[in-house]
């Protein structure tokens, strides 16, 4: 899944149309050239001063702090600078259009999570000295500059909330100049292994995939005995490779090439056009589809629902959770009556808020507690989770940071692989830095297992209704 900062990217990409797992190197609309102030706000948290003992990196014989060894831009003997990205749709279409949060209340929730951090002992032995910007997702030209204004603030690491989920390409230029960026959108794995060591996500868009095509078989989605004769598969080809990996998949699943009608959407850098999204349906129709997948393309989701139910075309769904879950509830949800009993594969925590007597997970219960000191909701009752984001962003760079063999930038990554793991908050689910067949040991992403939401009718809401997280594919 995408965490809640894909949520907040998948719902504002909605304006442009953008969607699916576009890595910082994908193509897709050019960059327009222009100054547009990035909204920097003032730095929060508090500098200065030796961090206490006890917190941030492992604590040395006697109890001291134990920083790795070594310094890079953003680092000082007691703090560490890092910018993170809000996002701040300008004009009619504000935030609250799509259900996002303001930006003063995603800087609140980022600034809750960096207080307690500090409070106990910061990451590395240094306090954590955050400096705020505002992206515009759909301003290309706002979005660049923003770009060079966080590069001259110089940090040690950038978040990015979403603003950069419709224009990923912008965000290169963090990359090229060798700064740790940390996006809420599923990555390729080839741009993965391009920007090593320096692009960091939640998840890796082609682990999602895989485990969306092996887990839907593991529960008979395409099974004769439960009524599928043949599979719609609705795509972009903004990743080439995406495509024959799938359907190489689907192959390996017992899906023949006969029983697969597929749609490529194309690159399009706003919404599929409707008179498209039609022609898709009555091509399924026809060829007498039965069950249907969205790969890589969550924008157009609900408008592809909407109209296969103008169309009497109520098909089984099955689906990878990349942003769709948490904005099935927004003003842009896909048709409830067409998605009925549909089932999603997830890496996220989405559902168990919905779902009664779900136990509140150890990892949800920590972050809870530090917003509960500060007099705000628990990340259950936040608009798509984005406190629990927070605490998860910030305790990946932690973990990576603590465990490092050198405070410098290029050894984060070595840092998560030899973490292993961390426990999560809601919205992110079970993790692993250990290897894996797509990218080996070079691990800067967290998503390694995934389990299954359904889409229940009696609430019209996602609900966890296989709890146990499965190890990914591999």
């Amino acid at each position: 899944g995408g965490g809640g900062g894909a949520s907040a990217g998948a719902a504002s990409s909605a304006l442009a149309g953008s969607g699916g797992a576009a890595g910082p190197g994908a193509t897709g609309g050019v960059s327009a050239g222009g100054a547009a102030g990035s909204g920097s706000v003032a730095s929060g948290g508090a500098g200065g001063g030796p961090a206490p003992a006890g917190g941030g990196a492992a604590p040395a014989a006697g109890g001291q702090c134990a920083s790795p060894p070594g310094s890079d831009a953003g680092v000082t003997a007691t703090q560490l600078k890092v910018a993170i990205i809000l996002v701040n749709l300008v004009g009619p279409a504000a935030n609250s259009t799509f259900g996002l949060e303001s930006p003063s209340d995603q800087q609140a929730a980022y600034q809750t999570v960096v207080n307690a951090i500090n409070a106990s002992g910061g990451i590395a032995c240094r306090k954590l000295v955050p400096t705020y910007f505002q992206g515009d997702p759909v301003d290309q030209s706002q979005l660049e500059q923003t770009c060079q204004n966080v590069i001259a603030s110089q940090p040690f690491f950038v978040f990015d909330y979403g603003a950069y989920y419709t224009y990923p390409q912008i965000a290169t230029c963090y990359l090229t100049s060798h700064i740790p960026f940390m996006t809420s959108s599923p990555i390729p794995a080839k741009e993965q292994s391009q920007f090593y060591p320096y692009l960091f996500s939640k998840t890796l868009a082609e682990l999602l995939y895989k485990d969306t095509v092996f887990g839907l078989q593991q529960r008979g989605f395409f099974a004769a005995s439960n009524g599928f004769r043949k599979l719609g598969l609705v795509y972009r080809s903004c990743e080439a490779e995406f495509a024959s990996e799938i359907t190489g998949w689907l192959h390996q699943a017992g899906v023949p090439s006969s029983a697969i009608v597929a749609h490529d959407v194309g690159c399009p850098t706003s919404f599929d056009t409707p008179s498209d999204q039609e022609q898709a349906i009555l091509a399924f129709k026809s060829a007498g589809v039965t069950n249907v997948t969205v790969m890589n393309d969550n924008a157009d989701f609900s408008n592809l629902t909407t109209i296969a139910q103008q169309q009497g075309f109520k098909p089984k769904w099955g689906i990878p959770d990349d942003g769709v879950v948490p904005t099935t509830y927004g003003n842009q949800h896909p048709d409830y009556g067409n998605i009925a009993n549909a089932v999603a594969i997830t890496g996220d925590r989405y559902g168990e808020e919905r779902t009664p007597g779900y136990p509140v997970s150890p990892g949800t219960a920590k972050c809870n507690a530090y917003f509960s000191a500060a007099h705000l909701p628990p990340v259950y009752q936040q608009p798509v989770g984005t406190g629990g984001s927070a605490c998860d962003m910030l305790w990946m760079l932690q973990i990576a940071a603590d465990h490092a063999p050198a405070m410098q930038r290029t050894a984060l990554a070595a840092g998560l692989h030899a973490a292993g793991s961390f426990d999560p908050s809601y919205p992110w689910g079970a993790n692993s830095f250990a290897s894996n067949s797509f990218t080996g040991s070079n691990i800067t992403y967290a998503d390694e297992f995934w389990r299954v939401d359904q889409f229940l009718p009696s609430c019209s809401c996602w609900q966890v209704v296989d709890r146990n997280w499965h190890p990914a594919f591999q």
